[in-house]
């Protein structure tokens, strides 16, 4: 005799027949990379007969071992914290099924724990994003915000600040999700930057054409500190120690600027700068004319051009650790060196929109506009994370190791 749709439902998720094929698996088997553990979440709640689960793990090509007893049928998390950060592990989830005794899954789901965190702000649906240290899957999104203009990283807390240009102040997301809005004298707030050693924000306001710092320890409110400058369109920001490097699209100049109020150095004729990403030895490179100029800039007034091997670039990033820059067009990714000498060249990057080189961990986080891929220095894919819409910032926090 046939079984009824109800029947179905109460069938075990191994049983070809016992899904409605219009409604499919709840949630399937999940896997969260942390910082020295993983977390696993599955649920199979809508299913009567399973008993139990097991964990089993495996090294990617090394035999399966169960990680776990016999889980009651109630669980539907597990977190493994015998790991170590930087390797692989495969998991997956064996079913206790009543009357039919233990039986596997076919789904297997890599997981590599690790200390970073990456933050993604995508511009269409407005959500800013907290990605696990592998790439591989998402801790939670937050928003959704108006007008997504920039995002930058507290590394002394883990926290992200969001700036929205149809909010007059700026966003705090902390590491759990939690949501801060913090009031300011502000118009369209644009480029942000925040240097987490000392503690300081820097905040570029389109409306009133100005650029503000301020301190990240507040309550309700920001109280800002204007930079003694005046600015049409201040388009790009970089933190550095002592200072914030500060672009100005419309007025084709670039200066750094001292917290102590002083103008230390600044350079004119640039040809519409747009983007900045900042050293670690007083140097900072820079992108003008749309992109099809790549500049190296330094504290002390000298400025060097360096040819790119294809037409523009979208977005550029410094490894701290060595002064090379990495530069991304819409299908190109370059490496060049601190002295200006192109080092690496892959033209298989199709749809660039963001970059971020995290130095401590030698990682390149890259965005394809739907997709972030997370690769090694030498230019080697480890993870793909899909689904997005339109990803403007990838902002990541190392973690320290």
């Amino acid at each position: 005799m046939a079984l009824g749709c109800t029947d179905r439902q109460r069938r075990n998720p191994l049983d070809p027949q016992g899904v409605d094929p219009q409604n499919g698996l709840l949630s399937p088997l999940q896997a969260l990379a942390l910082d020295g553990r993983v977390e696993l979440r599955w649920d199979f709640s809508r299913f009567a007969d399973i008993e139990g689960y097991r964990i089993l793990r495996r090294l990617p090509d090394r035999d399966w071992g169960p990680i776990s007893d016999i889980l009651d049928p109630a669980t539907t998390t597990y977190t493994d914290d015998v790991v170590q950060n930087g390797t692989s592990y495969d998991y997956r989830l064996n079913l206790l099924v009543g009357g039919e005794g233990e039986r596997g899954t076919n789904e297997v789901i890599r997981a590599t724990p690790g200390a970073e965190e990456a933050w993604i702000a995508d511009r269409t649906t407005g959500l800013v994003w907290k990605i696990s240290a592998d790439a591989r899957s998402a801790h939670f999104a937050q928003g959704r915000f108006l007008d997504l203009a920039d995002i930058a990283i507290d590394g002394s807390d883990g926290s992200c600040w969001v700036s929205d240009g149809r909010f007059a102040g700026l966003y705090k997301i902390d590491g759990d999700g939690d949501l801060q809005m913090f009031a300011a004298a502000v118009e369209r707030p644009g480029a942000l930057a925040i240097d987490a050693n000392a503690q300081i924000g820097w905040l570029a306001d389109l409306g009133r054409r100005r650029v503000f710092w301020f301190s990240l320890v507040a309550t309700d409110s920001l109280e800002l500190f204007v930079v003694d400058a005046s600015f049409a369109n201040p388009s790009a920001l970089a933190v550095q120690a002592g200072g914030c490097w500060i672009a100005d699209q419309s007025q084709n100049r670039a200066m750094f600027y001292q917290t102590d109020g002083n103008r230390q150095v600044e350079f004119r004729s640039l040809q519409g700068p747009v983007a900045l990403a900042a050293g670690g030895q007083g140097e900072a490179w820079l992108l003008a004319d749309e992109g099809r100029d790549l500049l190296r800039l330094d504290r002390s007034g000298t400025m060097q051009e360096v040819d790119l091997p294809f037409a523009a670039a979208i977005e550029i990033s410094v490894d701290g650790s060595t002064g090379a820059c990495w530069v991304l067009g819409e299908r190109d990714l370059a490496v060049f060196s601190a002295e200006g000498a192109l080092v690496e060249h892959w033209s298989d990057v199709p749809g660039g929109s963001g970059l971020f080189f995290d130095t401590s961990h030698q990682r390149a986080w890259i965005a394809t506009g739907s997709s972030l891929l997370k690769i090694t220095d030498e230019g080697q894919t480890i993870a793909r994370l899909d689904g997005f819409s339109n990803i403007v910032r990838i902002a990541v926090n190392s973690g320290g190791g």
